[in-house]
Formats: C-alpha cells, sequence, structure tokens
C-alpha cells in the first residue's frame, strides 16, 4: 500500500510543473508489438506510447515524463483488467468440468480461487517493487519517474500474462 501513497504524493507535489498537455495514444505500443516476431518479445514494447508522449512535449519535465507513463499504465489496466475478467470466466467453466471427473477428488484445487490469489498476491508484489524502485532514488529527480516506470512495466507485463492464459485457456 506504500505506492500508491509515495506516487500520489510525489504526482501531487509536481502537479504544478505539470505544465505540457499529455497527448497519449497506445498506438507506438501496439505497432511495436505488431512487429514482434519473437513469441514473448511483445513485453519489449511495454513504454513505446509513454516514450512517443514525452518525446512529443517541448523539454519534458520528470513530472510530464511521469504522467505520459501514468496514462499507458492505465490502458495495460484496461487490457488487465478485461483478460483478468474473461480469465476468470474461463477458469470457472474449468473448474466446473474439472470437478466430474474422478481426479477432483485427489487434486482439490480451484483455478477461480488460485487466479484471485495470484492477482492479488501480484498487486501486493507490485506494490512493493515499484516502491523499493522508487525510494532507491529518493532525494534525486527520478523518484517520480522511477516509480511510474515500475509501475507501467509491471502492469503491462502482467496484461500481457493474463492475455496469454486466456489464449491457453480458449484453446485447451
Amino acid at each position: 500500500m506504500r505506492l500508491p501513497l509515495i506516487l500520489a504524493a510525489a504526482l501531487a507535489a509536481a502537479a504544478p510543473a505539470l505544465a505540457q498537455e499529455v497527448k497519449f495514444s497506445p498506438d507506438a505500443t501496439l505497432d511495436c508489438m505488431e512487429k514482434q516476431r519473437v513469441p514473448g518479445a511483445d513485453a519489449t514494447c511495454i513504454g513505446e506510447s509513454a516514450r512517443a508522449c514525452f518525446q512529443r512535449m517541448k523539454n519534458p519535465a520528470n513530472s510530464d515524463i511521469a504522467a505520459c507513463m501514468g496514462k499507458e499504465s492505465e490502458y495495460w489496466k484496461g487490457r488487465m483488467d478485461a483478460a483478468y475478467d474473461k480469465m476468470a470466466g474461463l477458469a470457472a467453466v474449468a473448474d466446473e468440468a474439472f470437478a466430474k471427473t474422478a481426479k477432483s477428488k485427489d487434486i482439490p484445487f480451484s483455478l477461480v480461487e488460485d487466479l484471485a490469489i495470484q492477482q492479488q498476491k501480484w498487486a501486493e508484489w507490485r506494490e512493493i517493487r515499484c516502491a523499493v524502485e522508487a525510494m532507491m532514488r529518493r532525494g534525486s529527480p527520478y523518484t517520480m519517474t522511477a516509480a511510474a516506470s515500475c509501475t507501467m512495466k509491471r502492469i503491462g507485463e502482467q496484461a500481457l500474462f493474463l492475455e496469454d492464459a486466456v489464449t491457453y485457456m480458449e484453446t485447451k
């Protein structure tokens, strides 16, 4: 729970410094992902749209850069939430089908429950991980951008993981 407070405080302190309009589009990230030819390489595209966002600005401040990263985080969060919801539905169907098998008595696990626990623990881990990355830079101008970058990357990775999980479950 520390990261939201750290990030909120950093962004609140920087809010007056936000002199430039943030024009975000996910296109650069999507274009990068479309060009990937190696499975799993989509994660290297996380941040491309944030970069395009702040590169369009004239002399972006750290707060501008962090704002662009925040916009890309929001984009990935939307994808992550949609994939999680779809995966939860697929997990419920899989649990129901598995419950009808003889193996279900020997393997008393629930994909629905495990998915929910995984998502909760992942969110806790992300907050701690990003707080550490930000605090390693405390007292420097990069605290805010470190927190924003870490958050953007971790949410993007989780979105891609869940989307891959959905694809796997749909082809099973």
